[in-house]
């Protein structure tokens, strides 16, 4: 049984997904885990492939999604990736950027915000 967290970090990543294939992205993976990380999208732009990093925020107070990924998170989210790489080599020579959608479930409709090449590998 879902937790109502879950069921928002679902609904969240789910818009997210539509979101970003009617702006012309390919979904190649959806919440692949390796070991203890999990990458919430991944898809190909153009010649890129693109980490996606989705924030369902449902109260504005604890502050917006963005500030919400810590350099903690990032770091594992970069870790994830290159085992992701590891295991599916046909994307090996694919540019890869780290986009961050935060979805707004504090608005009706929903607000959703892209934000393309929002970390990288420090």
């Amino acid at each position: 049984m879902q937790t109502n967290r879950q069921q928002l970090g679902e609904k969240g990543e789910q818009l997210a997904a539509e979101y970003l294939t009617s702006n012309g992205m390919r979904i190649v993976d959806r919440n692949w885990r390796f070991n203890h990380g999990e990458l919430d999208i991944i898809a190909i732009d153009e010649s890129d492939l693109v980490v996606v990093e989705v924030k369902s925020v449902r109260v504005q107070a604890f502050g917006s999604g963005e500030e919400r990924i810590s350099p903690a998170q990032q770091k594992k989210v970069i870790e994830t990736t290159f085992a992701f790489l590891d295991q599916h080599p046909q994307y090996e020579n694919m540019g890869v950027r780290f986009d961050v959608v935060v979805v707004n479930f504090f608005k009706y409709p929903a607000e959703i915000r892209h934000y393309p090449g929002a970390f990288w590998q420090t």
